[in-house]
């Protein structure tokens, strides 16, 4: 993926959080999660952009061929715990169409851990390294959109229902233009 772009995408986020509600159903990507599951243990976790929540080593390379969505997040931001059952949701919806669905938060691997404990949330979650602040990345939620050749083809602002037909339409249009 073309760092450049993807620094200069993230670094133009400028969306606050703000308070609202959240809905805890939500379902995983099986092919994600084996793939989470299958990463290698001997690789530094600090040497990569993002690590699983078992502390391995995670660039997007491994989901290469693949549209990969990554939805920027943290704990503590109401829209961010708010849109994630709609971005599962919208996971269900284009899981035949070869599209990988992560969540990347900048929060240690233990807060991350509890929180997904204590909510039930299931998905695709990942830590990104080192901090949102190194990448650009000023605001959650923020979302963008990578093709498989590893270019970002759309960025989103903030916390949308993405299983909305007029997001899923969106995300659709951007992935295959």
């Amino acid at each position: 993926m073309n760092k450049a772009l993807l620094f200069a995408f993230i670094s133009a986020m400028l969306i606050a959080c703000s308070e609202s509600g959240t809905d805890n159903n939500s379902s995983v990507t099986g092919d994600v999660q084996a793939i989470l599951a299958g990463l290698d243990p001997t690789v530094d976790p600090e040497s990569t952009t993002y690590r699983s929540l078992d502390n391995r080593a995670l660039d997007l390379e491994v989901f290469a061929g693949k549209k990969i969505f990554v939805n920027f997040w943290a704990t503590w931001c109401a829209p961010c715990i708010e849109e994630i059952p709609s971005i599962n949701r919208a996971a269900d919806m284009l899981a035949a169409e070869d599209y990988v669905f992560l969540f990347a938060s900048d929060e240690d691997i233990d807060t991350i851990s509890l929180f997904l404990d204590e909510r039930g949330f299931d998905g695709n979650f990942i830590k990104l390294n080192p901090f949102f602040a190194a990448y650009g990345i000023s605001a959650v939620p923020s979302t963008i959109l990578v093709d498989e050749s590893g270019e970002i083809v759309q960025s989103w602002l903030g916390a949308y229902e993405w299983d909305s037909p007029e997001m899923i339409a969106e995300i659709r249009d951007a992935s295959n233009p």
